[in-house]
């Protein structure tokens, strides 16, 4: 997009939409900005996306002129549309622009963590907040601050694992999505490979979204109590939260298991990507686990990566704590 064209979008009026596996969040924005308190809309309670839109947009922009929508979604984008993951919904942006009464042009389409990408470079001290521990704590220096024209690289886990980088090329930020989260899961502990065992045999191949997610912390909560001899109770994710939070040992060293592995991952990512500018983690799972375990242990595993540690010892690790991250970064995108 030339920058005649960024300057005219800027100034549009737009939707803007969070779609994720349980809930649809909708707002309005213009140049970047969102105008509005957004607002959550259970997602079974819609049949399709364009309905939940619709429902949004009856109260929130009655009376107002809609130019566009930028929708950032939890699946992958092929061939123009996003088949969500976690989710029996497709969404398909010409429809969508046709269905809202909208220019077929003017739908912006992203997977949900590349619309967070793209929210990265728009953060600020305030919306994020440092993982702690590792050396620079050891040595009493603070958190390291990174390249501020360095990669970056924003992952989560949620009802799934979401993935994507924001790339300095030349004087320019350049966005890449990925479907990171479904790599080959890499064991080292005893514990670790009894996790991977249990889930080969639900599943057959073992990404590291099937352990590092909403379902993944209940697998491990599973594998767990296996190995205790302990019989595995009916749970859910938040279920395994609330229990350590009262010091069931089980719980316990699940949510513990389930930090460690989300570091050593997020280590990985910040090698592949060469991410000196930073690591970010989101999705809803973490910010309950951070309210009833520190997350030393998650830094610890990131830089944990032999001859590289002096390296991954420099690089920030950050959870955003920002609201509607996605959101801001879809408004950002549909101007970029």
């Amino acid at each position: 997009m030339n920058s005649d064209a960024r300057e005219l979008r800027s100034e549009h009026l737009i939707l803007v939409a969070d779609v994720g596996g349980t809930f649809v969040r909708c707002g309005l924005a213009r140049n970047r900005m969102l105008l509005d308190e957004p607002v959550r809309i259970e997602r079974d309670q819609h049949e399709s996306l364009a309905h939940a839109c619709q429902h949004y947009l009856s109260d929130a922009a009655r009376g107002l002129h809609l130019d566009g929508a930028s929708i950032a979604a939890a699946g992958r984008k092929h061939d123009g549309r996003i088949d969500m993951t976690n989710a029996r919904w497709g969404i398909d942006p010409l429809a969508l622009a046709d269905e809202l009464g909208l220019r077929r042009s003017r739908i912006c389409l992203l997977n949900d963590f590349e619309a967070l990408a793209w929210s990265l470079a728009a953060l600020d001290a305030g919306d994020l907040a440092a993982v702690p521990g590792g050396a620079s704590a050891l040595a009493g220096s603070g958190s390291p601050k990174g390249d501020p024209s360095g990669h970056r690289v924003v992952l989560g886990p949620g009802t799934g694992l979401g993935v994507a980088a924001m790339l300095r090329m030349g004087n320019d930020w350049h966005v890449l999505p990925s479907e990171g989260g479904h790599a080959g899961f890499a064991p080292q502990t005893r514990l670790e490979h009894a996790i991977g065992d249990l889930a080969s045999t639900r599943f057959g191949r073992v990404s590291w979204e099937r352990v590092i997610s909403g379902p993944g912390l209940v697998l491990i909560h599973e594998a767990c109590a296996q190995l205790r001899g302990q019989p595995q109770q009916a749970i859910t994710p938040a279920g395994v939260v609330k229990a350590c939070s009262h010091g069931d040992p089980i719980a316990v060293e699940s949510v513990r298991t389930f930090i460690e592995l989300l570091g050593a991952f997020a280590g990985d990512l910040a090698l592949i990507y060469g991410a000196t500018g930073g690591v970010m983690l989101a999705g809803g799972v973490l910010g309950e686990i951070a309210t009833v375990m520190p997350l030393d242990a998650l830094r610890a595993r990131f830089e944990a990566k032999g001859r590289f540690r002096p390296m991954l010892e420099t690089i920030p690790l950050d959870r955003i704590v920002a609201r509607f991250a996605a959101l801001r970064g879809a408004a950002i995108a549909y101007c970029s």
